[in-house]
Parts: C-alpha cells; sequence; structure tokens
C-alpha cells in the first residue's frame, strides 16, 4: 500500500512540475536573447489583449488624471485595480458586477484602511489606523450599522457592543496608568450606569452617576471594602459608618464612545 502511494506521489508531482514549467514559460517568458531591449517607452497607456483580442488588463489614466493599474475578467468586466489618488494610492478587488469587494488604502497623512465591502458597497468590515491614536476594527450589520468594535486608543485597549442604532451598549476597557479594568453598560442617553470591575488594583461594582441616585460597592485604598448609598451624589447611607470613596471613572469609558 505504501509503494503504490509513493508511485502516486511522484508521478503527481512529475505532471506538476510539467504544468508549471510550461505555465511559467508562458506568463513569465523570458526575451530572447537577441532581442532588442528598449531602454524607455513613452505611452499614455498600455492594453493587454487575450487570444480573442479582448481586453483583459491595462494600465493607462481615469477620468481625473489618475494611473490606473486594472485587470478584467473574460466578461470583460474590472476585478481589480490599483490607482493613485490624490490623498494617496487605493487598491481594490471587485465583484463580477464592477462592486467594490474589498479595498485598501494608504493616505499620505500616514492613515491606512481595508475595508471589505456588501455587494451595495457598504462597509461590513473595517480595519483602520491612524498614527497618534491607534488602530481599530469595526463590525457592520446589515443595514450598515457599526455593531461591534475593538481599538488601541492612545495605548488603551478598548471593546465596544453597540445597540441596533449604533450607540454603544457594552464597553470595556483598561486604563494602565489608573491600574482600571471596567466592564461598563450605558442606557439609551449613551450614560454609564452601571459597571464591574478594577480601579486602583481594587474591585469595583457601581449603579450610579455622578449626579444620580445609585450603589457603590468598592475596596478601598487601604484595603477596606465600603458598601454606600448615594443620592444626587451625595453619600446618604454606608454600611461601614464610613462615606466610600467614589472612583474617578471620568475619561475611562469616555474612551469608548469617541
Amino acid at each position: 500500500m505504501k509503494a503504490i502511494n509513493i508511485i502516486a506521489i511522484i508521478a503527481i508531482s512529475f505532471v506538476a512540475g510539467m504544468f508549471g514549467g510550461a505555465f511559467s514559460e508562458r506568463v513569465f517568458a523570458n526575451p530572447k536573447a537577441e532581442a532588442k531591449i528598449q531602454e524607455q517607452i513613452l505611452a499614455r497607456g498600455f492594453f493587454l489583449v487575450d487570444e480573442n483580442n479582448r481586453p483583459r488588463a491595462g494600465m493607462s489614466f481615469d477620468k481625473g488624471g489618475n494611473p490606473v493599474v486594472y485587470v478584467r475578467d473574460q466578461s470583460g468586466n474590472i476585478r481589480g485595480y490599483l490607482v493613485d489618488l490624490q490623498g494617496g494610492p487605493m487598491l481594490a478587488l471587485t465583484d463580477e458586477k464592477g462592486r467594490d469587494s474589498v479595498v485598501m488604502g494608504a493616505g499620505d497623512d500616514g492613515k491606512s484602511t481595508i475595508g471589505m465591502m456588501a455587494a451595495n458597497n457598504k462597509p461590513r468590515v473595517a480595519i483602520n489606523y491612524t498614527p497618534g491614536r491607534g488602530p481599530g476594527l469595526a463590525l457592520f450589520d446589515d443595514d450598515n450599522v457599526g455593531k461591534a468594535g475593538l481599538a488601541i486608543i492612545h495605548g488603551k485597549p478598548v471593546i465596544g457592543l453597540n445597540k441596533a442604532d449604533g450607540t454603544p451598549a457594552i464597553a470595556m476597557s483598561y486604563d494602565p496608568k489608573r491600574e482600571a479594568a471596567l466592564l461598563g453598560f450605558l442606557n439609551s442617553r449613551n450614560e454609564a450606569k452601571a459597571g464591574f470591575g478594577l480601579m486602583n488594583d481594587k474591585p469595583l461594582l457601581f449603579a450610579y452617576r455622578p449626579d444620580d441616585t445609585g450603589l457603590l460597592f468598592n475596596i478601598q485604598r487601604d484595603g477596606r471594602p465600603a458598601l454606600g448609598l448615594l443620592t444626587e451624589g451625595r453619600p446618604e447611607w454606608s454600611a461601614t459608618g464610613t462615606v466610600p470613596q467614589m472612583p474617578a471613572l471620568d475619561g475611562i469609558l469616555d474612551q469608548v464612545l469617541r
């Protein structure tokens, strides 16, 4: 049985080698040694045609005067192109109707983007990088509403899950300077109403806003647990007899909403 397998592998390798050699000679054929090589070729366009004189690739200029390199399928539809726009180069892969499916761009300002599109040229997945801010990943539903995101914002990792209207519903963030890792829940007015996590390496549970009524449980800096009720931001009751210290939450969940 092993001998049969070995013979089959050798036969497949031999056929593949023959096909690969013929293919490389056809596609990447070297010019003949006696052929004269032009030092320069000046033209406003180059067009590649197949055996039936159908255009399959080309290099020319678009209506805006931008240089473009493109390829076509057997039906004549453009399936991919590289163009140098005013703000930077862009590479696009298209479907059989010429609609963009994958788009990559690099801006002169240092920004770069990769987008995966639906049939209506609307994004489904977007990856971008902004100098000075960081990379980000966004996911969209069939209604082109951003539903989930992952980003590194100024060195801080952030994850967000959105409601049907695209506003944040759940946010996760980590701030190394504050030693804070938070999971927050937002209401219909994009207000953080509940959260769970760590602050200054101490566990934290809160259900309030600084200007609202709610519950706060955390571990104080000295290691003592604290449980308190607050009204309009003012402590009303404490289980330990002392007022719990309200954690500085400003700026942490706000990173997710930007």
